[in-house]
């Protein structure tokens, strides 16, 4: 019975340093984050470009370093308002302990301009491996417009984006509609080459079969090369 209670306690134990870590590690409802974003494109020819997103963020009330998202990739525009893309993206967790998910990405984009008014659609899937080889396969669909503001520089900015998952084996995640995020912002140049934007992004996602609420200031950089 000893010997049977000491091989259990370490066992019992680590079962619960995980669900406590789980507790800890868990995004507070209603928390607030920062997240800074810095796009770069350079044109290759007319169809042809390279575009490079880098995202940081700091939640716990803009407090604790997060996360880090990388996703470089290639888009070709075979006509003037319908394009593809592909590439790679790799989302670091911190702190530490937080596995990483990295794994290919394609896009499908559409493009259009009623007068003044930009209008943005895009279908986009990734396939993304975790560190324990688990694998998650999701789509995303957003919509967004962009508004000029009278005669000015500034224009208001609006999109919602939509997580589907689709495979989760592993993951801990459950199949279906994940995540929504709905932004509203304002952007502007500051040169030819230079654009810069902030507004507010309220992400309500699925964690451990709760759903939750995070609030967002999303501050940008755009960046063309040439």
């Amino acid at each position: 019975m000893l010997a049977v209670l000491a091989f259990a306690a370490p066992a019992m134990a680590q079962h619960q340093n995980h669900h406590t870590q789980q507790r800890v590690l868990a995004t507070p409802n209603n928390d607030l984050w920062l997240t800074n974003m810095v796009d770069v494109e350079y044109q290759i020819d007319p169809q042809w470009s390279f575009q490079l997103e880098a995202k940081l963020q700091i939640d716990r009330e803009i407090s604790r370093l997060r996360g880090l998202e990388v996703r470089p990739g290639f888009e070709y525009a075979f006509s003037p308002n319908w394009a593809v893309a592909a590439g790679y993206v790799q989302y670091q967790r911190y702190p530490a302990p937080l596995r990483t998910m990295r794994g290919p990405f394609q896009d499908f984009l559409h493009r259009n301009q009623f007068g003044k008014i930009s209008f943005v659609g895009r279908l986009r899937n990734e396939e993304l491996f975790f560190e324990n080889t688990a694998l998650l396969i999701r789509t995303r669909v957003l919509a967004g417009i962009r508004i000029p503001i009278g005669e000015s520089p500034w224009e208001f900015a609006f999109s919602d984006e939509i997580f589907i998952n689709l495979k989760v084996d592993g993951t801990g995640r459950q199949a279906g509609v994940h995540q929504n995020r709905t932004y509203i912002g304002f952007g502007r140049p500051v040169s030819e080459h230079l654009k810069v934007s902030a507004g507010y992004e309220l992400d309500t996602y699925e964690e451990h079969s709760i759903f939750r609420n995070v609030h967002q200031i999303r501050l940008g950089l755009a960046y063309k090369l040439n």
